[in-house]
């Protein structure tokens, strides 16, 4: 039934569109959220990203369209967002002012009640035993998990965080990576993230989704990214015909294509590289060139999805 559906979603949009002047930054857009995913939202610096974290956030209003959180729409969906911590401009944090004064700070301006909920939030981060320091001596990794601490302040459901991991260090990008998975796995917090680099969220995410023009190019689940970053053998020969009867002869279950100019790209046997090479030069195929590759998700998903979306 439909409410059971509704229950499980948290963010939906329909045909969300939003123009600046001319620009189109988001074409109208169909996306949801279900509860308890890990969704990571990837796209190069101008793809769209913040734009659409600011229209679910409610900072800039949609062209067209419409937002559902939570089930809720128009005139309830402010009492929705109060359920989803949102991180998309870095806070505005006091330099002088330690973790819990900051907080403090925080939490009188927007009328969090509950006062113990300070302790809980920087236990949760890791910053509960930083007392004295003061944010302006932070690492950036320290930083950004105070801005976490702040999005949790308010016990939401849900958490909104744009390019959180930007700028860290390999450190800093662990850290946030085991503190997002902890607040999933043990709070059952959903969450939606945005990088401009898939590897900071590969490890994180457990759906991704990939972001151009304002059009969302390609939405896949973690087995399916496995299965397209897989590696392959690349080999370039004089004869493509007889080296596909090689190759079919010998591995019953081979998967392979042939590409232009004489390339034939093997997806799996990649363990056997070495074998299948023998086994062109032993029977006469020149075999000018050979290679092993991962494909780049990045470079498939944001360079050569050109032609998908300029038809």
């Amino acid at each position: 039934s439909e409410g059971v559906l509704n229950m499980d979603t948290i963010i939906q949009t329909y045909r969300l569109s939003k123009k600046f002047k001319d620009a189109e930054v988001i074409k109208p857009l169909n996306f949801s959220l279900k509860k308890g995913e890990i969704c990571a939202l990837i796209g190069k610096n101008g793809a769209g990203k913040s734009t659409l974290f600011k229209l679910l956030a409610g900072q800039v209003l949609p062209t067209s369209g419409e937002i559902q959180l939570f089930g809720k729409s128009g005139k309830n969906l402010d009492a929705a967002r109060k359920k989803i911590g949102f991180m998309i401009e870095a806070p505005a944090f006091f330099p002088d002012f330690t973790a819990r004064q900051n907080l403090e700070y925080f939490q009188i301006q927007r009328g969090v009640i509950n006062k113990r909920r300070i302790d809980e939030v920087l236990e949760i981060v890791g910053l509960a035993k930083e007392r004295k320091k003061r944010f302006k001596e932070y690492s950036m990794g320290m930083k950004q998990r105070l801005g976490i601490a702040l999005c949790l302040l308010s016990s939401p459901d849900c958490l909104v965080l744009d390019e959180p991991i930007n700028g860290l260090d390999a450190e800093g990008i662990m850290e946030i990576r085991q503190l997002l998975l902890k607040l999933n796995q043990e709070k059952q917090i959903t969450i939606f993230i945005s990088s401009h680099i898939l590897a900071e969220l590969a490890l994180l995410a457990n759906r991704f989704v990939f972001i151009k023009n304002g059009i969302i190019v390609d939405d896949l689940t973690k087995e399916q990214l496995n299965e397209k970053s897989k590696k392959q053998i690349l080999m370039s020969v004089d004869d493509v015909a007889k080296s596909s009867q090689l190759l079919e002869r010998t591995y019953a279950d081979i998967q392979y294509k042939v590409l232009p100019n004489q390339v034939i790209a093997i997806q799996n046997y990649v363990e056997h590289a070495g074998d299948i090479n023998r086994l062109f030069v032993d029977h006469g195929v020149l075999v000018k060139e050979f290679r092993i590759e991962a494909h780049s998700l990045e470079e498939y998903f944001l360079g050569a999805v050109e032609e998908r979306t300029n038809d």
